[in-house]
């Protein structure tokens, strides 16, 4: 979910929990991340960071993936486990940028960040990129959803450019597939996300020719 330790988002997440994954698990997956399901592959590893109250990563699990969720509130993890009918999800906790206690799991064909983004201050998104993009395959998709936000320091929340996010995902071989923009899933007034879609590039083999 968030950059550090000390991130003030993990303090509110933590504090909310047991309220927050109510309502998150309230939503139905189908419904909100539906200009993704097109592109969910039929098998293979999947990361959910930021997983929360684990509704995504449970809805993914029950389509045969292989899944990791990533989440850095105890609160919040605590939430998730109470879900134990279902598939097996490998829960562990770590934080963007860089991601360094993930399990040799990797490479990922599906990388999940549902509102996240806001949450990475602006001089770590770089990273946070290129991290996603090295433990993505060659042809896999991330899915990155953020709240389109003024700077809220208090929650842990910052400005997203989506320009800036593309210019970032270029960088690291990542090409835009989909791009939406949508009001709240929860009916909050004056709330609005966005949601990209990546394919990673897969590298040109030698001696092939550019199509």
């Amino acid at each position: 979910m968030t950059t550090g330790r000390s991130h003030p988002a993990i303090a509110f997440y933590d504090r909310e929990a047991e309220s927050l994954s109510t309502r998150y698990d309230s939503l139905d997956f189908d419904r909100l991340h539906g200009i993704l399901l097109p592109f969910l592959p039929q098998k293979g590893r999947a990361l959910d960071v930021g997983a929360g109250s684990g509704r995504d990563a449970r809805a993914l699990a029950e389509r045969g993936l292989e899944m990791v969720a990533v989440e850095p509130s105890e609160g919040m993890r605590r939430q998730a486990a109470r879900h134990t009918d279902g598939p097996a999800v490998l829960w562990v906790d770590d934080t963007l940028p860089d991601l360094a206690l993930l399990p040799p799991r990797h490479p990922f064909d599906l990388i999940l960040l549902s509102a996240v983004w806001m949450h990475i201050p602006s001089t770590d998104r770089p990273r946070a990129l290129s991290r996603l993009s090295e433990i993505l395959s060659p042809g896999g998709h991330l899915f990155l959803t953020f709240r389109n936000v003024k700077d809220e320091p208090l929650r842990g929340m910052y400005p997203v450019d989506p320009r800036e996010t593309l210019i970032l995902a270029r960088k690291n071989g990542l090409s835009l597939l989909v791009s939406n923009s949508s009001g709240d899933g929860l009916g909050r007034a004056d709330l609005e996300w966005t949601a990209l879609l990546f394919r990673k590039v897969a590298p040109e083999k030698k001696g092939e020719t550019p199509t």
